[in-house]
């Protein structure tokens, strides 16, 4: 007898890159379970690229054809949906995610205006699912049949004449009854791709925030994976990953637990084994400061550091949010600024309840004065399913909202033969009662500055020479911010650009929104890059490509905040004219030019200014009686590691971008030794990769 045959996707738009270029883990412990549990009934495949499930669909529908939902990617989820139900209404559609309301009314419409969705999984899949299938096998696979008998059924929710029929929730009590992925060898097939690999070692999020998915109640309890079938997956992935050098950690709060620990101990020992992860993403707890940095020392290339969203005591409040303290939070950062491998970072959001340009600018002063190497700033938005996106919310803060685009989630798609147009929508906060739109505006054109000027180490020479003078960095991107006539007309026409695309093709209603971008010519323009991107991303990669503009503003900036505060002398003048080259020799160029050696003479000891992490009061630093001649370059390991990430991020400027955010940039920039020592460290270096 055949199987019945069972699809599940994780899509991801590819236009323009792979936009979400990961292993689609959420659906394959999905897969994976309702494999274990029926497996011998029906016939599981997993897709993650249109093209793939295009093909297959071209040969025969499934019986059941399932989605996963998040903003990112149910409008092509839906597109597939609906084209499949019209061409075979009895193909049973079903969706899950946590991209879905959680208020009943709510439930009822989005469903009412997605009717080719037959069934919706809430909370963790495979329960729903397995339970769904069951189900329906009882009814021979006729959905209607099903929902006739308006059986509340677990985790789920459809409608049947105009009611919503919503099931009860449940969460699985031990996750360790889901096969592993990984070791089952379901996810094979994606190492040959170039997606970044994750790996899930807990679930569930204890803390509430409004603005999060995972804030809501029923996920608040945290569940945990036997720490010998983590280390199996992580050994696996290891072995099995090609030219990728990045994990992902999925676990909302990694580092705040005992076990992390030794989950640590086990990527320690795939760096020293296979030399991968060389990077590692993992979202730090929002707690116990003290273990994550007892994490932090055990493994290299990690991402450290806590999102804060905001410091401001009413907008926290509103948002139901409670930060580390300040002081933890300090150390934290302090202590991930000591390896050169690790990288630092904070995240601020533009625009939530209670916020204005004051308390926006002073959540981003924290994080600079805090040290951190990078700070995500991200607007607003108002995801389907969270607190803050409801409309007592909406109304208690007077939250003003636009509809876009999201950027690299669009694209034209071979379907059956035909071309289909696709885009995402979101909604974000551009004012509310308390931030107008002019100052939303110089939010976001400080956001630019900061992620140019000070984001991921481009100028970190710098910063600690200002902080040994008793000056806050912060005061000199200010000071950028404040002084356009020291702009070149490059640099002008990119800040103006930027504030147009941050106000352009912003819509009142995500119908307008969809009606415009749908429309061929204006597709295709933002499928080439010239409507849609991300406006903060893509104009940080202008900006970078002129790097000797950015170099000279940077530094005439650096002295104007010195000679305002009365601080600028000529020795610290000198210094900045030497410090200046010295930054031209590692960065000009560094992803591009990488087989060179250049040469460059300093009356400064560079060697011994980088031991001291550049905090040198220029005033009480000696000039040497001899320059000292330094080599420039990229070692063997480095060029790998540009080659690769060049690779994986695409050369649209989006995903230069993108790299330009997530990559350590720090392990890219070039070496320097004394010239007559260059010989000794290369020696050095291959004995001791």
């Amino acid at each position: 007898m055949k199987k019945i045959s069972v699809w599940l996707s994780d899509l991801t738009h590819t236009a323009q890159g792979i936009s979400a270029a990961t292993f689609p883990l959420g659906v394959s412990f999905v897969y994976s379970y309702s494999k274990k549990m029926l497996g011998d009934e029906f016939d599981f495949e997993l897709f993650k690229f249109p093209s793939h499930l295009a093909e297959a669909l071209n040969n025969s529908p499934p019986t059941v054809l399932s989605f996963s939902n998040y903003s990112w990617n149910f409008e092509l989820a839906y597109k597939f949906a609906s084209l499949v139900k019209l061409r075979n209404p009895n193909v049973i559609t079903v969706f899950g995610g946590p991209n879905f309301p959680t208020i009943t009314d709510e439930m009822l419409q989005f469903l009412k205006k997605r009717s080719n969705i037959d069934f919706y999984i809430e909370l963790e899949g495979e329960l729903g699912f397995v339970n769904l299938l069951k189900k329906l096998a009882e009814y021979g696979f006729n959905a209607n049949k099903l929902k006739k008998r308006s059986e509340a059924l677990l985790n789920t929710s459809y409608i049947y004449e105009n009611r919503l029929i919503h099931g009860p929730k449940e969460r699985i009590k031990d996750i360790n009854i889901i096969p592993s992925p990984y070791l089952s060898g379901t996810l094979d097939k994606f190492f040959d791709l170039p997606l970044v690999p994750m790996v899930e070692t807990t679930r569930g999020c204890p803390f509430s925030c409004t603005f999060c998915s995972d804030g809501a109640v029923i996920k608040s309890k945290v569940s945990r994976y036997d720490p010998e079938r983590v280390k199996e997956e992580l050994h696996y992935v290891a072995k099995k990953v090609q030219k990728v050098d990045e994990l992902i950690i999925t676990d909302l709060n990694f580092g705040m637990y005992k076990q992390d620990v030794e989950t640590a101990k086990v990527i320690r020992d795939l760096q020293q084994t296979y030399k991968y992860p060389t990077i590692m993403a993992a979202s730090a707890g929002k707690n116990m400061p003290k273990r994550i940095i007892e994490v932090g020392k055990i493994v290299k290339g990690w991402v450290l550091g806590s999102a804060v969203q905001s410091t401001d005591p009413e907008v926290l409040k509103s948002i139901k949010r409670n930060n580390i303290s300040n002081n933890a939070y300090k150390e934290l950062t302090d202590f991930g600024n000591t390896s050169k491998s690790n990288k630092t970072y904070t995240e601020v959001i533009l625009g939530l309840p209670e916020d204005n340009k004051q308390k926006h600018f002073e959540s981003l002063r924290f994080g600079i004065d805090s040290n951190v190497n990078r700070i995500s700033m991200y607007q607003s938005m108002l995801l389907t399913g969270t607190e803050m996106s409801s409309q007592v919310h909406r109304k208690k803060f007077g939250l003003m909202t636009k509809f876009r685009t999201i950027p690299g989630c669009i694209g034209i798609y071979d379907i059956f033969g035909e071309k289909q147009p696709v885009a995402e929508i979101e909604e974000i906060i551009v004012g509310s009662n308390t931030l107008n739109t002019n100052d939303y505006l110089e939010c976001r054109v400080m956001n630019l500055i900061i992620e140019t000027f000070y984001n991921n180490a481009m100028f970190e020479e710098i910063y600690p020479m200002l902080r040994a003078l008793k000056v806050s960095p912060m005061d000199c991107l200010i000071y950028i911010k404040e002084h356009p006539e020291l702009y070149s007309k490059k640099i002008k026409e990119i800040i103006e650009s930027f504030v147009s695309e941050t106000t352009e093709d912003l819509f009142p209603t995500w119908e307008k929104a969809k009606e415009y971008v749908l429309d061929l010519d204006v597709i295709n323009k933002y499928i080439g890059g010239e409507l849609g991107t991300n406006e903060l991303l893509f104009h940080r990669v202008l900006l970078f490509n002129e790097f000797d503009d950015i170099c000279d503003l940077m530094f005439k900036s650096v002295e104007g905040t010195l000679k305002q505060k009365k601080l600028l002398t000529n020795a610290i003048k000198n210094y900045l004219l030497e410090l200046k080259r010295f930054i031209f020799m590692r960065k000009k160029d560094f992803l591009t030019k990488t087989n060179s050696i250049t040469k460059a003479t300093f009356e400064h000891d560079f060697e011994a200014i980088k031991e001291a992490e550049y905090y040198v009061d220029p005033n009480s630093t000696t000039l040497l009686e001899n320059p000292m001649q330094f080599d420039f370059f990229h070692d063997d390991k480095q060029q790998e590691l540009i080659s690769n990430q060049v690779k994986l991020y695409s050369a649209h400027a989006v995903g230069m971008g993108k790299m330009l955010q997530r990559t350590n940039m720090k392990l890219m920039f070039r070496n320097f030794v004394k010239s007559n020592q260059h010989k000794k460290y290369s020696e050095e270096i291959r004995k001791n990769p």
